[in-house]
């Protein structure tokens, strides 16, 4: 150990190299190169390389479902990095903790983490870290309900991987890859792509990638009604103590106890749907404990066992709110409409048939997008695969083509961009309610503090808070079709009666938001009645269904005399809007008229 201790920077940064690279297909060896690593670092005071020994620690322990001791190590991470102006290092660990935040289902900080180091990104020479970067991304998008974002992401972790990585870096690509192209209904793409992975896998020795690529081909052949297939590529990876580990474990598992139920073999399936659990709630996994739980009302509902069903469907349902996978999601209102179908109670049943088939048709129309993206994605980085490949071969061969590289070069940096409009047009597409495209109530968020901020009291900034009145009543009586069109109109209308400086979104559910700028709250109680006044009187139909004579109640807030910032200012508005519920509904009522 002394020898090994006695490093210098160069040996000590090519020891956190080679750890982050087997951090993908051997854990057991990254660990052993990060302490050699550290230790050597803190003998030297090479702070950098203590620090980048530090990251590929967090990441162990993120693997390890650690995931509190892990942002503890790599929370500080980024301060230091950023005060040393080292990009990659800072870069990498925004990465870490993005991750971090995405399994917590914290998707507004992980969105935040994983823009910032984007950015650090485009500062510096693509690397193994950028590959990080996508896949990470790719994952967050996934687990966020961003069905382009996702694919895309893992195409491009997937040429950094063949540019800078080893072949378990490809092969950790082409399985995330093939696992986004199932989850979106696409197992065409899929199974080509584990295919391919095996492929890798067949030639070379990796076995701690082999369970997860197994068990990603076997997901796909359950879903495609070959349960025995799929339990015997499994069996090898199922008991304790082998290659698997982990939350990757617990997927396994719950894997085998589902082809098991298939067979209807349900007393070893119990078994291993007990263990998968287990491992789940162990290493903070939710999505893993949303599968177990989803399992369990499968399991329960095939036994007669209604309360229990109900209970582990209901459970999983909860998951949902930090974990948006859309194959799990399309399964759970599937077992409960099955479930209340078998209760005969045919209201919450035909509700939950109704999220099913609404949630079947967008997979449906996922998949055929995900074909179509996939195609268009494979194209371009082909294209700019083949000119980047094409451009350094002439530079290498013929000095005098010179010209001839920098036309390449240009056309290059043309398709970039092109991929950057594309990134920012998802990225407004994230900002955006998607059922009646308002902005969305995180960027209302921060467009309110913007204005704040821009005003410092020196001009007047209303909040409104509306809520519709009564809207369950009309979900219940019409159905969700026709609530998300009454969502729309009334979106529609307030649009056009504000200004174009103003701001509206959709605060959540049925309420909505209005930023005003430069008006008093009298004023906007005023403008507030007007649209008020049209709400009613418009008829809004779909189908055989019309309803008018809608209303909606409203609370406000001026600033700076209601409150100095953006949470005082939102709470005094909802403070005024459940004044208004609670006078009758149909009104708009101003902080201070609340209070008196």
């Amino acid at each position: 150990m002394t020898a090994e201790l006695q490093l210098d920077k160069g040996e000590i940064d090519r020891l956190n190299a080679q750890s982050l690279s087997c951090l993908v297909s051997n854990r057991q060896e990254a660990r052993r190169l990060t302490d050699i690593a550290l230790a050597a670092a803190r003998r030297l005071q090479y702070d950098r390389g203590a620090w980048m020994a530090e990251l590929n620690h967090a990441s162990l322990l993120y693997y390890g479902g650690q995931n509190e001791a892990a942002e503890q190590v790599v929370r500080p991470l980024v301060t230091r990095f950023h005060a040393l102006g080292d990009l990659e290092g800072e870069m990498a660990a925004l990465v870490c903790l993005g991750a971090l935040a995405s399994r917590r289902g914290d998707f507004n900080s992980s969105g935040q983490h994983f823009d910032n180091a984007l950015q650090l990104a485009h500062q510096i020479p693509d690397s193994l870290y950028k590959f990080s970067l996508f896949n990470r991304m790719g994952i967050d998008a996934l687990s966020r309900g961003d069905s382009r974002s996702g694919p895309r992401n893992f195409l491009l972790s997937l040429d950094m991987a063949e540019r800078f990585g080893t072949a378990a870096h490809r092969v950790n690509a082409l399985s995330n890859l093939a696992s986004s192209q199932h989850d979106l209904g696409n197992d065409e793409d899929a199974i080509p792509l584990l295919s391919e992975a095996l492929g890798i896998l067949d030639n070379q020795h990796l076995p701690h990638l082999r369970p997860l690529v197994t068990a990603n081909l076997a997901m796909c052949l359950l879903a495609s009604g070959k349960a025995q297939d799929a339990q015997v590529l499994l069996e090898p990876f199922l008991e304790e103590g082998g290659l698997a580990e982990g939350a990757e474990h617990a997927f396994i598992q719950c894997l085998a106890a589902h082809a098991l139920m298939r067979q209807n073999v349900q007393e070893r399936a119990l078994y291993f749907l007990q263990l998968a659990q287990s491992k789940a709630i162990q290493c903070n996994d939710y999505e893993e404990q949303m599968h177990a739980w989803l399992l369990y009302g499968m399991y329960h509902f095939a036994r007669g066992e209604a309360e229990l069903a109900l209970d582990a469907l209901g459970k999983a349902e909860e998951l949902l709110s930090v974990q948006r996978n859309p194959f799990y999601q399309q399964q759970i209102y599937k077992g409960f409409a099955d479930l209340y179908a078998q209760l005969q109670d045919w209201r919450q049943a035909y509700h939950y048939l109704q999220l099913y088939q609404m949630h079947y048709e967008a997979r449906a129309r996922s998949a055929r997008d995900s074909r179509i993206l996939m195609r268009n994605l494979e194209k371009e980085m082909r294209i700019l695969k083949e000119e980047r490949d094409r451009a350094l071969e002439l530079q290498a061969a013929r000095e005098a083509e010179n010209q001839k590289l920098e036309t390449l070069n240009r056309e290059l940096t043309h398709q970039i961009h092109h991929v950057s409009t594309v990134r920012d047009s998802l990225k407004e597409q994230a900002i955006r309610d998607h059922l009646t495209g308002l902005y969305n109530r995180r960027h209302f968020e921060t467009c309110l503090n913007a204005i704040l901020h821009e005003s410092s009291g020196r001009f007047h900034v209303v909040v409104v808070i509306l809520d519709l009145d009564f809207f369950k009543r009309v979900n219940d009586t019409y159905g969700h079709a026709f609530g998300d069109e009454v969502l729309m109109q009334f979106a529609q209308l307030v649009q056009r009666e504000v200004r174009a400086g103003d701001m509206v979104c959709r605060y959540g559910g049925e309420e909505f938001c209005l930023l005003l700028r430069a008006i008093d709250a009298a004023t906007a109680q005023h403008k507030i009645r007007q649209i008020a006044e049209k709400y009613r009187k418009q008829q809004i139909r779909l189908e055989q269904h019309m309803i008018e004579g809608c209303t909606f109640s409203a609370g406000i807030a001026e600033y700076p005399r209601h409150g100095a910032t953006r949470h005082e200012l939102l709470m005094r508005a909802d403070t005024a809007l459940y004044v208004a519920k609670m006078n009758g509904r149909d009104r708009a009522v101003i902080v201070s008229e609340g209070e008196n």
